[in-house]
């Protein structure tokens, strides 16, 4: 490698990210120019425009891009978000719905179809609470912005009212649920309350029982960059990895010292549970939890067909 590459690379402000955006940690062989933006959708929209060389991006987008690769995009193993969805579905407290096993034949909002929240959510509502998909009007609050892309034929949904609140029409009972990636539990109205009664017991069961923390966003690189450079891949990887480290050992030290009440215990249950590496990437570790993904991608019409794991990534990633 006898160049040095300088790439534009856009993510969220996040702990794992910031020995890279602080430069403590650099790719090597390549100068990043990183603009760090906290809001999910101006990043994406920026994305898709080609502002940036190396992207975080939602995956159920970039998954159901994967018949057309209109993107220009090719992901590599690092799943830049993961968050439990357990915590993020809602109820109306008056709409008759007191847990999943509710939902079926109701009204329920979601941001989109595609966003990776909603993908995962619908697929755990199916899985584990036994929810019927296709008996549910839903509510989208934009539509699915894909070239060819076609709903399948058993999916009732509409689009929302321009200008109107997922929020306001869950308080107001005109949804009797929504997904979501706010926070609206359990305090932000008297109306509304968590979906799944005690979400952060059920995702300690979920991730005991699947060993999945949901995978949000995966990092892309411009694919006729790879092609020219194929060691950026590698580079990049090492390089999120190591700033995935350094924000281990600072946890380390803010095991005892973060300004919190319970912040000593919740690490120590966190690390024997998941072991000492609680936020993993690379393609090996994530296999089954992309092929469940994947399977969900299909289930809701997102992709004509089944896809394999393998088919997401640059090939050099795939012995990570």
């Amino acid at each position: 490698m006898a160049e040095t590459l300088k790439l534009s690379m856009t993510c969220g402000p996040y702990d794992r990210a910031q020995a890279l955006i602080d430069g403590t940690i650099q790719p090597e062989g390549i100068e990043l120019d990183i603009t760090v933006d906290s809001d999910d959708v101006r990043r994406q929209e920026r994305s898709v425009r080609g502002d940036f060389d190396v992207v975080e991006f939602f995956t159920g987008a970039y998954i159901a891009d994967l018949p057309q690769r209109t993107l220009g995009f090719t992901a590599i193993p690092i799943f830049v978000k993961r968050m439990f969805r357990h915590a993020y579905m809602y109820r109306n407290r008056h709409s008759g719905v007191q847990g999943p096993v509710d939902l079926n034949g109701k009204r329920v909002g979601l941001q989109t179809w595609i966003t990776s929240a909603a993908v995962w959510a619908k697929g755990i509502l199916e899985d584990e609470y036994g929810v019927d998909l296709a008996s549910i009007q839903w509510v989208a609050w934009q539509p699915v912005r894909l070239p060819d892309w076609q709903a399948p034929d058993w999916l009732k949904i509409e689009v929302a009212p321009a200008g109107s609140s997922q929020f306001d029409l869950l308080a107001a009972g005109e949804i009797d649920a929504g997904i979501t990636t706010e926070l609206w539990a359990p305090d932000a109205h008297p109306a509304i309350d968590f979906l799944i009664k005690d979400p952060y017991r059920a995702e300690r069961d979920y991730f005991r029982r699947t060993g999945f923390f949901p995978i949000m966003h995966t990092l892309l690189v411009r694919t006729s960059i790879l092609e020219r450079h194929p060691w950026v891949a590698r580079s990049l990887y090492d390089a999120w990895e190591a700033s995935k480290r350094a924000c281990y050992a600072r946890q380390d030290w803010e095991r005892i010292h973060m300004t919190s009440l319970w912040y000593r215990g919740l690490w120590e249950e966190e690390r024997a549970t998941a072991g000492g590496d609680i936020y993993p990437w690379g393609f090996r570790k994530s296999r089954l939890e992309l092929e469940r993904l994947l399977n969900y991608c299909h289930r809701q019409g997102l992709t004509p067909r089944l896809y394999q794991p393998e088919e997401l990534f640059w090939p050099s990633m795939l012995d990570t």
